[in-house]
């Protein structure tokens, strides 16, 4: 049984709970909404190019489903060149605290024709409605027309190193009743590694009425792995094997050269 037919079969166990919650009698609290991720982990191992998670699940009444992938948050650095006697330097520089290093965003339609405005900046959905607040090196606030420009320049870089990834889900399987949905998030060669939140969001006139969360994990994985957290965990015996490294390297050269 391959990958993709498990999915599939997961799919419609999950849409069979869900016919069969809508037939008996259900508390109002009760869940409208039920997802998952095809794994848990993403592991960049040497040699990593990229990788897809695929997002699925069911819902269990009309509404528009909404998932957002948000990657740890960092500190994250924007710089404004300027011109100084005919040469272009760097002069300005503001710090995002916290902004996140990875963002993606899918729906079922287009972003501003199912969430209002008030629910997006709730629940953040959709880079714009990020709380992007940059301070400056002395860590001062930022006035708000320069805020708006710097904070312009980082979701343009970040989309720009695909960092930033807005897409659009499909509901695959419309049916009575119970919907069946699912998207693929690609994750880069540069993702940073850390938890990241995945939140599966079902949405009625405008407004979360549900929300779904899950945890995904991207690390490091073999030798890559063991190499990075050596040099950080023992930086100083790093640095002294890396350079006895390259003085074998280049006393190995010389010799064959000099037979040579």
């Amino acid at each position: 049984m391959n990958a993709q037919r498990s999915r599939w079969i997961v799919l419609l166990l999950v849409a069979g709970v869900l016919a069969t919650k809508t037939l008996l009698p259900m508390p109002a609290h009760a869940a409208k909404l039920v997802a998952d991720l095809s794994r848990g982990t993403v592991a960049i191992t040497t040699g990593f190019t990229g990788s897809s998670v695929i997002l699925f699940g069911a819902a269990d009444g009309p509404g528009h489903i909404v998932i957002v992938v948000e990657g740890p948050p960092e500190d994250t650095v924007v710089r404004r060149k300027s011109r100084v006697s005919g040469i272009w330097i760097n002069r300005h520089a503001v710090i995002f605290r916290n902004a996140p290093s990875f963002y993606a965003v899918a729906a079922t339609d287009e972003l501003k024709e199912i969430v209002s405005g008030r629910t997006a900046r709730k629940f953040r959905i959709g880079a714009e409605n990020l709380n992007l607040r940059p301070v400056d090196r002395n860590g001062l606030q930022v006035p708000e027309g320069e805020a708006n420009r710097f904070r312009e320049a980082l979701i343009r870089n970040q989309r720009r190193s695909g960092l930033f990834r807005p897409q659009v889900a499909k509901v695959v399987i419309p049916s009575t009743g119970v919907r069946l949905f699912r998207t693929e998030i690609f994750f880069p060669s540069n993702v940073p590694t850390g938890a990241y939140t995945v939140r599966f969001l079902l949405l009625q006139d405008g407004f979360v009425i549900q929300r779904f969360e899950r945890k995904l994990l991207v690390s490091k994985e073999g030798l890559s792995a063991r190499v990075f957290r050596f040099a950080h965990d023992h930086s100083v015996l790093y640095g002294i094997v890396a350079i006895m490294l390259a003085v074998i390297a280049g006393w190995g050269a010389s010799m064959a050269f000099g037979r040579k």
